[in-house]
This record gives structure tokens, C-alpha cells and sequence, in this order.
């Protein structure tokens, strides 16, 4: 189960799955031990249409949010989803690290050679991605 997914059940379990309970979320993800990443986590789960932000840190999770929470508890979810997704991204991050490759053969630079570092980077995070799904 990724993080989002974590926090969502979390917050699923706080509120007894009630979409009027008000929630400091703040607070929730802090005794989660995920506090640096609180604005990452709160962005995606508002996209993803599961909690609604009130302001001042509250939350309110949605009936969305509740179904999904549900689905995740019970072994369900995005897992298969969530890792073709991260292997796509994967291959799409591999491909254009051979691209770049290709053109620092080309331009021997310094500046070319930044940009193979910094996908290499990004090929490394991609990789977690995959394992975190497994």
C-alpha cells in the first residue's frame, strides 16, 4: 500500500468513515510519521477527489474517499493499477535516458552530461516506484 493510500485508510479510520467528521490533517499525517511530505500527500488526495481541504489544515474525507479507503482495507485497491503505471513511467524515463545518451555521444559536454545524471536520478526514483508495488 503506497503512503496515499495509508493516510487515506488512516483518515477512513479516524472519522469512523463519517463525510462530516472534520479532521486536523496535519496532525493525522504527523502521527503517521509522514510530516515532510504533508503538502505532497494532502495535493494528490484532494486531486484524486478523496478529501475536501476546509482550510486552516482540516479535512473532511469524501464519499469517494470512503469507497476507496474501503476497497484498500479489504486487499483491493490500485496495486495492479498503481504498478503498471510506475513501469510504464519507468520505461517512458529509460527511453529518453537512451535518447540523451545518444546526444551526449553527439555533444560531449558538460551541460549534456547534467541531463544523463539528472534522468539517471529520476530512473532511481522510478525504480523504488516499481518496488514499492511489488
Amino acid at each position: 500500500m503506497d503512503v496515499y493510500h495509508k493516510i487515506l485508510v488512516k483518515l477512513y479510520e479516524v472519522t469512523n468513515g463519517k463525510t462530516s467528521e472534520r479532521v486536523d490533517f496535519v496532525d493525522l499525517v504527523k502521527k503517521e510519521g509522514f510530516y515532510p511530505s504533508y503538502k505532497d500527500i494532502c495535493s494528490h488526495l484532494n486531486n484524486q477527489g478523496w478529501i475536501i481541504e476546509l482550510g486552516r489544515d482540516l479535512v473532511n474525507i469524501t464519499h469517494w474517499g470512503v469507497k476507496e479507503a474501503r476497497k484498500v482495507s479489504k486487499g483491493g485497491g490500485n496495486t495492479q493499477r498503481e504498478l503498471k503505471k510506475s513501469i510504464n513511467r519507468l520505461k517512458a524515463e529509460t527511453k529518453e535516458m537512451l535518447v540523451m545518451t545518444e546526444e551526449l555521444m553527439g555533444d560531449p559536454s558538460e551541460d549534456s552530461y547534467k541531463l544523463v545524471e539528472a534522468k539517471f536520478e529520476d530512473i532511481k526514483k522510478s525504480l523504488g516506484k516499481v518496488k514499492e508495488n511489488i
